[in-house]
């Protein structure tokens, strides 16, 4: 008997020590020397984009973080949703302004090729319930309800998984959000394709620990910096591979011809990539040894 529950002892400590260890994956530990897959919308090939589903699938191919969208319900409610209206992502019309959140969740989300689905349109709490301790998110559109946002994640003590992002200068930035930046982790973008550059790097890395800088490129690479520069203030660089004229044509669908066009990013120094092909990206990171398991 005593055997017996010495056993039982021991595997619940396991379990326990299991459980927290789990619980406590935080973007300050993720290796400067390895390259963050970000699954953009979420795994939106494999289910409908801003979808349990979806950052589910994200989750079960080893994804590191996942881009979600924010919008507001008529009641107040925080959900997943990327456009101003729900036309193109649900069987709804109209803004998702115009739903309460029992409204909203009565209808369907649509999948890539606009097909409805049984899946709902989800709330960022339920998101969180899904993410945590498993998977990192960027918050995009986040700060529009800022306000909303942070009390969830400070009951919640998520802020080490959760990474803001935005458009503002730093003097911007540090005005509204001064009180509490360094409890958050932030990274300002960088419009390279639109004449942003150094001024605005220097005035954040002058003034405020960024967890990165996000940086769209433009269609070719006459926009680009010399991102070593930065790396060198264990900053971390962000390009999406999305699009061509976000990555000077350095995009997502080339790999499907060439496995090796992913190999630029690291070439120039880039160590997060938000991508619409996280299998493929994944694969390649590990053959390069560049990719980490974050959990």
């Amino acid at each position: 008997m005593k055997k017996t529950l010495l056993k039982i002892n021991l595997s619940l400590l396991l379990l326990c020590s299991s459980v927290a260890a789990y619980s406590q994956i935080s973007l300050n530990t993720f290796p400067d020397d390895k390259i963050m897959v970000v699954a953009h919308r979420a795994d939106w090939r494999e289910a409908p984009e801003n979808s349990i589903m979806a950052i589910k699938k994200a989750i079960e191919k080893g994804v590191n973080m996942v881009e979600i969208d924010l919008a507001l319900t008529k009641d107040g409610v925080l959900i997943l949703m990327h456009d101003k209206t729900i036309d193109r992502t649900t069987t709804g019309k109209g803004s998702p302004s115009d739903y309460t959140l029992e409204e909203i969740k009565k209808l369907y989300l649509r999948d890539g090729l606009g097909v409805p689905t049984q899946m709902k349109v989800p709330t960022l709490a339920e998101v969180l319930d899904v993410t945590n301790g498993k998977i990192f998110i960027n918050l995009d559109k986040a700060f529009d309800y800022f306000d909303l946002v942070y009390p969830i994640l400070k009951e919640r003590k998520m802020f080490d998984q959760i990474l803001f992002k935005g458009t503002a200068t730093y003097d911007e930035f540090n005005k509204k959000y001064g009180k509490i930046k360094d409890e958050i982790h932030y990274m300002p973008i960088v419009r390279l394709n639109s004449g942003e550059g150094w001024i605005k790097v220097n005035e954040y890395l002058k003034n405020y620990k960024v967890y990165g800088f996000e940086l769209t490129l433009g269609k070719d690479e006459k926009n680009l910096i010399d991102f070593k520069e930065i790396r060198k203030k264990h900053v971390k660089v962000w390009v999406n591979s999305l699009w061509p004229e976000l990555s000077a044509g350095h995009n997502d669908d080339k790999v499907l011809e060439n496995p090796d066009m992913y190999q630029w990013y690291p070439d120039h120094q880039v160590n997060i990539i938000q991508t619409d092909r996280p299998k493929e990206l994944i694969e390649f990171l590990k053959k390069k040894n560049l990719y980490s398991f974050s959990r």
